[in-house]
C-alpha cells in the first residue's frame, strides 16, 4: 500500500460550486448533517445522496470524490451485514428468511440500507464543501459572520494539516524503499509513522513562532490575503439552503409516516441477495488487504 491518501483537502477547479462563497455550502451541508440523523426514511436519504452526486459531478470532483468512495464503500457494507441479522431497533423484529444459522429480519434490512445512505449522503455533501472551498476562503467567511477567531483557526489548520500529513507519510515510505526497507503494505506504515509525528511536532513548533511573530489573538480587525464575496446569489442559496434543510428536518420528524420500517416490506430474494453482495463486497476487501499486508 504506498501511503494511505485520502482527498481531504481543495481539488482545484472553476466550476460554479468552485466559485461560490463557502457560507452557502457550509450551510447546506450542515442541513444535510442534520437532516440525515433526523429520518430513517431511505426515500429522504436517498434523495439527499442523489442530489449531492450531481454537485460532484457539476463540481468535476468525481475523481477524488471516488477515492473517498472506494475506502468507505466496503466498509459500509458491512452494517447491512449486521443490522439484517441485529437490527438496531427494539425487539421483537420481523423475519424475513433464513440464512444459514442467522435469520434476516425486516427492521435489520431497513436499518441497513437506512444507515447506509445516510452516511454516503452526509460524506457527499461534505466532500464537496471541502474539495471546492479554499481553506483560507472558509477562515475569512466564517469570521465575517462572528465565529471567535481561535475555533475559527482551529478548524481552518485541521483541513490544512491533514493532506500536509498525508504527503509526508508518502514521502517517508517512499525514503524506506528507496534504503531497502519495507515501503509498502501496513508493515510499512509502523515505522514510518515516528519520524512523521516528529515532523508534525516540530511543525506545530514552527507555527506557535509564526502566530506569535504575528501577534495572533491580539485585539483588532484582522486582515486576509485572499478576499471573499459574498453575491447575492450566494445569499440566496445560503437562505434556501436553510429554509430547505431546516423545514425538511422538521417533516420527517413531526412526520410519523415516513418512518416505512413497519411498511416497507422485502422480498425474501431481494434480502438474501443483499446480504450475500454485502458479505462478499466486505470479504474481498479484506482479502485484497491482507494480501498487501502479506505482500510487503
Amino acid at each position: 500500500m504506498q501511503g494511505i491518501v485520502i482527498p481531504i483537502s481543495m481539488v482545484p477547479g472553476n466550476s460554479i460550486i468552485h466559485r461560490m462563497n463557502p457560507l452557502p455550502k457550509l450551510a447546506w451541508s450542515l442541513g444535510i448533517l442534520a437532516l440525515a440523523f433526523a429520518t430513517r426514511n431511505p426515500a429522504v436519504l436517498g434523495a439527499a445522496f442523489f442530489i449531492g452526486l450531481i454537485l460532484v459531478l457539476v463540481a468535476q470532483v468525481g475523481k477524488a470524490y471516488l477515492k473517498v468512495v472506494m475506502i468507505l464503500f466496503p466498509i459500509s457494507l458491512t452494517l447491512i451485514t449486521l443490522q439484517s441479522i441485529a437490527p438496531a431497533f427494539p425487539p421483537p423484529w420481523t423475519p424475513i428468511v433464513g440464512f444459514g444459522p442467522f435469520t434476516i429480519y425486516q427492521e435489520g434490512i431497513y436499518s441497513g440500507i437506512s444507515m447506509l445512505l445516510r452516511i454516503f449522503s452526509m460524506t457527499t455533501w461534505a466532500m464537496v464543501t471541502i474539495m471546492t472551498s479554499h481553506p483560507s476562503d472558509i477562515f475569512t467567511s466564517l469570521k465575517r459572520i462572528g465565529m471567535p477567531y481561535s475555533l475559527n483557526f482551529i478548524l481552518v489548520m485541521t483541513l490544512q494539516l491533514i493532506p500536509i500529513l498525508q504527503s509526508e507519510f508518502g514521502i517517508v515510505l517512499n525514503a524506506q524503499k528507496s534504503r531497502a526497507m519495507k515501503g509498502t503494505g501496513f508493515g510499512a506504515i509502523l515505522p514510518s509513522m515516528v519520524p512523521v509525528f516528529v515532523g508534525a511536532i516540530e511543525r506545530v513548533q514552527q507555527l506557535s513562532i509564526s502566530l506569535e511573530s504575528r501577534a495572533f489573538g491580539s485585539t483588532g480587525q484582522k486582515t486576509s490575503y485572499r478576499q471573499v464575496r459574498m453575491t447575492f446569489w450566494d445569499i440566496a442559496l445560503l437562505v434556501i439552503g436553510v429554509l430547505v434543510t431546516g423545514s425538511t428536518t422538521y417533516w420527517v420528524i413531526v412526520d410519523r409516516t415516513l418512518d416505512w420500517s413497519d411498511t416497507l416490506v422485502f422480498h425474501p430474494v431481494f434480502a438474501i441477495s443483499l446480504v450475500i453482495f454485502a458479505t462478499l463486497g466486505f470479504l474481498t476487501f479484506f482479502v485484497l488487504a491482507l494480501r498487501q499486508v502479506l505482500k510487503a
